[in-house]
């Protein structure tokens, strides 16, 4: 909770301004404040719970992401309109940490229905890649690791490759070092004009999601309470946005 949140502010600074910066992994923090946004998930297990969630995350959330590989029978028309905030459809494979066991028929039948009803953002996975008809949404191209791997520029090139609109990278950070990497990787992809989501999962990945967007990063994810994390390593949207209020990250 707070607690914990400031026992990671304490070392979070001195691992970014020396150890980091001795070794001259990291260049200076760039100010990309306008980029500071939050998508929080969704990951209720039918629609009362969903819409429930959705009314609490409208508080602390830039964006939603619906999780609807966690439902047995989303209602897509009644979620899209459930609140104004934007809304990420993610329907993930069980492969890449999804809850979804169905046929990939059924599971692109669904975002496809996203598409058309209007949502914002439909993610689909690379490996199981397919383009989705869409007017006005926009596609996110991720991709899930168990690690991070030394190829991280070879996936971001084959996701951009993909024609995403915006890429989203998530891995395993076994060091700080890998960490750092990703959000190298994130002020790469921004200072070319791409929009990238880049996220190390587990405790040693937390500074990515806390200093993502402030190195040009699309958004962040930041789960709604403790007991609603969608990855490991995921902190509260309040604890986050705590954190960037004291290190001076939210303008």
């Amino acid at each position: 909770m707070a607690g914990a949140g400031l026992y990671r502010l304490r070392f979070l600074p001195s691992i970014l301004s020396s150890t980091f910066a001795e070794k001259r992994w990291l260049i200076k923090l760039p100010n990309n404040k306008r980029h500071m946004k939050i998508a929080v998930p969704i990951i209720a297990r039918n629609m009362e719970e969903a819409l429930y969630d959705i009314e609490r995350a409208s508080g602390v959330a830039d964006i939603l992401e619906l999780r609807i590989d966690y439902m047995k029978r989303p209602d897509l028309k009644r979620l899209l309109s459930s609140s104004p905030l934007p809304k990420i459809v993610t329907n993930r494979v069980a492969g890449e940490g999804g809850e979804f066991h169905g046929s990939e028929d059924e599971r692109f039948a669904y975002l496809e229905e996203a598409a058309d009803l209007g949502a914002e953002y439909v993610d689909v996975e690379l490996n199981c890649f397919r383009r989705i008809p869409r007017k006005s949404t926009k596609l996110i191209v991720s991709h899930h690791l168990g690690r991070t791997p030394d190829d991280l520029q070879e996936i971001y090139r084959n996701i951009v490759d993909s024609g995403a609109d915006v890429v989203k990278i998530a891995t395993m950070a076994n060091s700080y070092q890998d960490s750092v990497r990703m959000l190298n990787l994130i002020l790469q992809a921004s200072s070319e004009g791409k929009d990238i989501i880049g996220i190390c999962m587990g405790e040693k990945g937390i500074i990515t999601r806390i200093y993502g967007p402030a190195f040009g990063g699309y958004l962040t994810f930041a789960s709604l309470s403790d007991d609603k994390k969608s990855a490991p390593g995921q902190i509260t949207a309040e604890e986050l946005r705590r954190m960037w209020t004291l290190l001076k990250l939210n303008g």
